[in-house]
């Protein structure tokens, strides 16, 4: 590997033999290099592989300003993170985690701590990325010595989200508002809680994400069902009262969001929400 930008005394950017840029760490790897030089392998600990230019600047402007320890332990974060999720994650995530992270870590330390409206949201909607990010923060007790609250893991699981879905941050927030709306004004509907651990109220929380995702990024939802004017009617008579609660879902996004669903999404809904009122009794 040779050398092509000295961040620091642990951080080196690099060209490796098939030449890509890397950023490799180590102590003291940086010390006296400069453009050209080889890097001595053993001295690297970590290697960072960034394909997109504009992250790579903001990764190496992080390295610059935040302890070393901290780019360590997200890192090993983001490498648990992708054990969980065999499916890509947006590279993004280890720049974004480690720069909350450390601004976390720094409000700590000075007795300031934000709260997290969206923590029960998380919860309902997306378990798993809570989990992660509940993970995350006791790692951040054993690990680095620092305590953070319950709402840390939601903020962190926020990110996770953004990387699965590959979306802005900001749509973060109303995609998890949505889903979390959703639920509840079909549970209104039906004048019940829905069981939580059932197999179809899971698959109706996972087509609800899918469809809040293509919402906020304007992408067509399909139109097949709706063709056949026949199935449409026997819907409509047959799931009339799960059909009624997916017309409540959908005048919620059309007045909340000011967005459109289409009548195959309607048909779909219902039948999800018929599945959830069979399994449930009600």
């Amino acid at each position: 590997m040779k050398v092509i930008k000295v961040i620091n005394n642990n951080n080196l950017c690099v060209l490796d033999d098939n030449g890509r840029e890397q950023i490799v760490s180590g102590k003291g790897i940086g010390f006296g290099k400069k453009y050209g030089d080889i890097v001595d392998p053993s001295q690297i600990q970590k290697t960072y592989l960034i394909t997109d230019s504009e992250l790579q600047k903001k990764m190496i402007s992080l390295l610059k300003e935040i302890p070393s320890e901290y780019m360590v332990f997200t890192n090993d974060m983001v490498e648990h993170i992708k054990n969980v999720y065999p499916s890509k994650l947006n590279e993004s995530l280890l720049v974004t985690l480690s720069d909350h992270i450390a601004f976390a870590i720094e409000r700590k330390k000075n007795g300031i701590e934000f709260t997290n409206p969206l923590l029960d949201s998380i919860r309902e909607s997306y378990p798993q990325e809570l989990s992660l990010g509940e993970y995350c923060v006791k790692q951040m007790q054993e690990r680095l010595g620092i305590t953070m609250s319950k709402e840390e893991a939601g903020f962190i699981a926020m990110h996770i989200i953004n990387a699965r879905l590959d979306i802005k941050m900001s749509d973060v927030y109303d995609i998890t508002k949505m889903i979390n709306g959703c639920v509840e004004m079909a549970e209104y509907h039906y004048k019940e809680k829905f069981n939580k651990d059932s197999v179809s109220y899971e698959r109706f929380l996972t087509h609800l994400k899918y469809l809040a995702q293509r919402l906020f990024q304007n992408k067509p939802l399909p139109q097949k069902l709706s063709d056949d004017a026949v199935f449409v009617a026997m819907i409509k008579k047959t799931c009339n009262r799960h059909y009624k609660g997916a017309l409540c879902i959908q005048e919620y996004i059309q007045k909340t969001y000011k967005k459109d669903i289409n009548d195959d999404e309607l048909i779909t809904l219902a039948i999800h929400l018929k599945k959830i009122s069979t399994e449930a009794d009600f």
